[in-house]
C-alpha cells in the first residue's frame, strides 16, 4: 500500500509507516461498533496502525443502473483527503510555535470533528494554558478560528515488561539469525525454481525454535523436497523447527495483489463502518480461495422488513464504488462475493 502522506521537513521525524501486509482481523461476534464522524490524527514517536475490522452473492461486473446510486464510499474519501489536508496545515503551524518555546512536541492529536487539538510537550517549562493560547492564535489567524488548544505535559507510559540486557541480546541476535536463514532460504528456493506466493517469514524463539512460513502455488508438486530444504537450514540454527509450508491458488493471489494496491478494501471497510445511515457493525474479507469474498455484519434482525432492502443498497454502494472510482479500474473485472449478515451471523438475501 503506497503511503500517501506529504509531511513538512522539519516533523519528518514524526512519520508514521503503516503496516499493510497482515490483514487486521476483528472478532465479528462481540463487536460493539460506535458510529463517529470524528476524524482523528495522533501524531506521535510511536507508529500509529489504523485498525479496520475486514476479513458472499457472486458479483460479475455489470454496468447497467450502477450508476443511479450515490457513491457514498468516494465521498468518503475525498472528505478523509480533505481532514488530512486541514491536520497537515495546523501540523505545519503548530511545530514553529513549539520550537520558538524550546521544547519537544512528542504528540499531537487533531479532532477535525469537535474541532480541538491536544499537544503534548516534554521538557516544557512554562505554562501551558500560554502555550496553548498562542497555538489557538496562532491557528485562528491562518483560518482555523474554530479550534480549540490544549497544552499538556508528555508522561512517558511505563513499559509492562522490564527486558534485561541478556534477554535484549538474545532477542537481537534471533532477529539476525531469522534475517540470515530468511535470504539464505530466498537463494536456495530460487536455485530450485520454487515460486513463492507470499515472502518467506522466519521467526526464531525460545518458545517455537525456529518458525519457517513458505507458500507457494497450489500446483507445486515438490512439497516433500521443500520441507526438507527448508528443516536442513533451520537446523543449523535450532534443534526444534516448525515448518508452515501453504498451498494458495495463484488467481487468488494475483487478485489480492491487485485489490492491495487500490486500497479498496479499505475504502470500503472504513467508510461503510463510519457511515451513520447504515448499521454496518463488522466487516471482513478473504481472498483464499478464490474469488474475493466480503462479508458485513449488521446489526439487522433478518425478519426486518427492510432488512433485505438495507441489504441491497449495502451491496450496491459496494459495486458502485468499485466500478465507478478512478483508481479501481484494474479491478473493475474482477470476480467477488458479498455476504450481507444479521445481527445473528443469517445471510440477508
Amino acid at each position: 500500500m503506497e503511503n500517501n502522506w506529504k509531511y513538512p521537513k522539519q516533523v519528518k521525524k514524526m512519520k508514521f509507516t503503516e503496516e499493510h501486509q497482515d490483514k487486521v482481523f476483528y472478532g465479528l461476534n462481540n463487536l460493539n461498533k460506535r458510529k463517529n464522524k470524528s476524524r482523528k490524527l495522533l501524531y506521535s514517536s510511536v507508529a500509529a496502525i489504523f485498525i479496520i475490522l475486514f476479513s458472499f452473492e457472486l458479483f460479475v461486473p455489470y454496468m447497467s443502473n450502477v450508476f443511479a446510486n450515490i457513491p457514498l464510499i468516494s465521498h468518503f474519501i475525498k472528505e478523509e483527503e480533505q481532514n488530512r489536508e486541514e491536520m497537515e496545515k495546523i501540523l505545519e503551524l503548530v511545530v514553529p510555535i513549539v520550537e520558538r518555546n524550546g521544547t519537544d512536541l512528542k504528540d499531537l492529536n487533531i479532532m477535525t470533528e469537535t474541532k480541538e487539538v491536544s499537544v503534548k510537550l516534554k521538557g516544557y517549562s512554562g505554562d501551558y494554558e500560554d502555550i496553548a493560547q498562542n497555538i489557538e492564535e496562532h491557528l485562528g489567524n491562518n483560518g482555523f478560528q474554530e479550534y480549540t488548544v490544549k497544552a499538556i505535559r508528555y508522561e512517558k507510559e511505563e513499559s509492562q515488561s522490564k527486558i534485561s540486557p541478556e534477554e535484549s541480546k538474545e532477542w537481537k541476535q534471533n532477529m539476525e539469525d531469522a534475517k540470515k536463514l530468511k535470504n539464505t532460504l530466498k537463494k536456495r528456493l530460487k536455485e530450485k525454481r520454487y515460486e513463492l506466493l507470499f515472502p518467506v517469514s522466519v521467526r526464531i524463539n525460545d518458545t517455537e525454535g525456529v518458525f519457517v512460513n513458505v507458500t507457494v502455488p497450489e500446483s507445486e508438486t515438490r512439497i516433500k523436497q521443500l520441507k526438507d530444504i527448508l528443516k536442513k537450514e533451520a537446523k543449523s540454527y535450532e534443534d526444534k523447527v516448525k515448518l508452515d509450508v501453504r498451498q494458495v491458488q495463484k488467481i487468488a493471489r494475483e487478485q489480492e495483489k491487485r485489490w492491495e494496491k487500490t486500497n479498496a478494501i479499505s475504502h470500503i471497510g472504513r467508510a461503510l463502518m463510519e457511515a451513520e445511515h447504515l448499521p454496518v457493525i463488522g466487516f471482513a474479507y478473504s481472498f483464499h480461495p478464490y474469488p474475493l469474498q466480503i462479508k458485513i455484519k449488521t446489526s439487522l434482525d433478518a425478519n426486518d422488513s427492510d432488512a433485505s432492502e438495507i441489504a441491497d443498497e449495502i451491496r450496491s454502494e459496494i459495486n458502485v464504488f468499485i466500478q465507478s472510482n478512478e483508481k479501481n479500474k484494474s479491478i473493475r473485472e474482477d470476480k467477488y462475493r458479498i455476504i450481507v449478515l444479521s445481527k445473528d451471523k443469517n445471510e440477508i438475501d
